[in-house]
């Protein structure tokens, strides 16, 4: 993949933002730098050694906490003071933006990245990028959402199965 900024570089950086409107749907634009333009656009780059370490702290927050079933959830002022010690990012500025400040902040936030994911996506575990598979799994997900009487969830689920649907018919897959 090429750098979209500078159309010559491979791309290392792949930035995902996703933004909601007033009606709570998100606006999801992607991005993929080399490692000069995305030092240029001021975004961090993460040294080749930190990903083992990121995917090890992505994995502790994605899968379940021995004996729970599910992630932990963090209350509001549990840590709301919770600050990055390298870059100074901290839990409001994540909540905010749903941005990391540098890699640390996989470590330093690694129970709310988990929680922020689910809330984004539905869930915190990877979906195979077969679209069949999410559409299932959306499903599942609102009938055991309609069944906890979670109506608010459902509808929710409901809008992203239609949205996927919708997507499917206009690029005419």
């Amino acid at each position: 993949m090429i750098c979209q900024s500078c159309q010559k570089l491979q791309a290392t950086l792949h930035q995902l933002d996703v933004v909601y409107d007033d009606a709570g749907m998100a606006k999801v634009s992607e991005r993929d730098f080399c490692a000069v333009c995305a030092k240029k656009a001021g975004l961090p780059v993460p040294k080749a050694a930190a990903f083992p370490k990121i995917i090890s702290m992505l994995s502790k927050a994605f899968l379940p906490h021995e004996g729970s079933g599910t992630a932990t959830p963090i209350t509001p002022d549990s840590q709301e003071d919770l600050t990055c010690p390298d870059c100074g990012w901290t839990l409001r500025d994540l909540r905010q933006t749903s941005r990391l400040g540098c890699p640390n902040d996989y470590e330093v936030f690694a129970d709310y990245v988990g929680e922020m994911l689910e809330r984004l996506h539905g869930h915190s575990q990877h979906v195979d990028g077969r679209e069949d598979s999410l559409l299932d799994q959306l499903s599942a997900e609102m009938d055991q959402a309609i069944l906890a009487e979670d109506y608010e969830a459902a509808a929710r689920f409901r809008d992203q199965i239609q949205n996927l649907e919708a997507d499917s018919e206009t690029t005419g897959e």
